[in-house]
């Protein structure tokens, strides 16, 4: 019952993310053109606050279904999957430079 709790919280925000918390990708070091998103901190309870990233559909983002993304833990953070598996963007194994990814999950 917690995590349909955090989940459904988890979801909320993101439909109704801040613009303080907008990335204007233009501005990363990286060399093509990215879309926008949001990156920031959702306060949960009494100080504790959950990390997130947002990336819009690039389809339709007020008809498209929200996926929400959570990893099992510790050890193993939702980020790293964005980072290297399912965002917009990934890392080049064995650099410090970043790919765009064919494959992710806001197509």
């Amino acid at each position: 019952m917690k995590w349909l709790i955090l989940l459904a919280l988890l979801a909320c925000a993101a439909y109704t993310v801040d613009d303080g918390d907008w990335v204007d990708a233009q501005v990363l070091p990286i060399r093509f053109l990215a879309k926008p998103f949001y990156a920031g901190y959702l306060d949960i309870h009494s100080g504790k606050a959950l990390y997130y990233v947002y990336t819009p559909s690039e389809g339709n983002p007020s008809k498209d279904p929200l996926i929400v993304l959570i990893s099992p833990g510790p050890g193993c953070s939702s980020l790293h999957n964005w980072l290297y598996s399912k965002g917009p963007f990934v890392f080049v194994k064995g650099t410090h430079e970043f790919r765009q990814n064919p494959n992710n999950w806001n197509k």
